[in-house]
């Protein structure tokens, strides 16, 4: 099961908007669905871009994709469950949650037919998180917070982060910064394992910074055993950071992604940031992940 953070509003009736308001066209949703991607995190500092519109014709945009795509993140008093995401996969039943740290200082638009719950609202949070838990094998919890371009995990993300673990959450992924970050176990109050990656850092993207280049994606193995007499065991195991590569040629053109096992020197040397910052290259890019990420999660590459 594949879940990614959707940056952007996706919608087949906005016009496409570039920074710092943006809108995507529907396009980009449906060829994400094409790659695979199932689960998908609404909830992020462009949310409110385009004001209620903008969250009417996304929600509806998400609505009408096919039975087998899940979205969170945007919430409002009519749902069931508070808010909470379940789908089943392969007999076992996950939960999602989206939260936001900023909405860049836009408010909630008052006539909007839904809303993001921000980080600071740890009462909401902690209601929805220990309902998940009832009503799920595994909950997963989507956290856009902490400062842009730093590799540095704020006092804020670790706090909330143990505070997701004890409520109930069991994987955390991090996203907000575009650069990487660390990632660790938690030990909840019930003495469970709780993973969280603090930042994956950027996926697709037309940034400019060399860090911005590199993301990562988490993988995770999910068990559940059922006994003869009806009881059950959970696991979560083996999270793997594999290491991402965002290219593009001149001018921001032609940008791809490529598996940092599957991109080659001679193309990190053509990469078009090195316009401005030459230093970029795959030396660069491996001591910027042994030097931000363990070595126990990381993928080799």
């Amino acid at each position: 099961m594949n879940w990614i953070n959707q940056e952007t509003l996706v919608t087949d009736t906005l016009e496409p908007s570039s920074y710092p308001c943006f809108s995507t066209p529907g396009q980009m949703g449906r060829d994400l669905y094409d790659l695979g991607m199932r689960a998908f995190s609404l909830s992020n500092n462009h949310t409110y871009d385009q004001g209620a519109r903008g969250i009417a014709d996304t929600l509806a945009y998400w609505n009408g994709m096919p039975e087998d795509v899940t979205f969170s993140g945007l919430y409002n008093e009519e749902m069931e469950n508070e808010g909470v995401v379940l789908r089943q996969q392969d007999g076992i039943t996950f939960a999602f949650l989206s939260y936001t740290e900023y909405t860049n200082g836009i408010p909630t638009p008052s006539s909007a037919e839904a809303h993001v719950i921000y980080t600071g609202e740890t009462e909401r949070i902690q209601s929805q998180v220990e309902l998940a838990a009832e009503l799920s094998d595994f909950v997963i919890v989507s956290c856009h917070w902490g400062v842009e371009d730093s590799h540095q995990i704020t006092d804020g993300q670790r706090q909330l982060a143990q505070q997701l673990a004890d409520w109930g959450a069991d994987l955390i992924i991090g996203t907000h910064p575009h650069v990487i970050q660390d990632a660790q176990w938690l030990t909840a109050q019930d003495g469970r394992q709780a993973f969280v990656a603090y930042s994956l850092g950027n996926s697709l993207s037309a940034q400019a910074r060399p860090d911005e280049m590199v993301g990562l994606i988490l993988t995770v193995k999910f068990e559940k055993t059922l006994r003869p007499d009806g009881s059950q065991t959970l696991g979560m195991s083996e999270p793997k950071l594999v290491p991402l590569v965002n290219h593009y040629d001149a001018g921001f053109s032609n940008i791809r992604l490529y598996l940092l096992e599957d991109y080659p020197e001679d193309l990190a040397r053509q990469h078009g940031i090195r316009a401005n910052y030459p230093e970029f290259d795959r030396t660069y890019i491996q001591n910027l992940l042994t030097e931000n990420v363990q070595e126990e999660f990381l993928q080799a590459a």
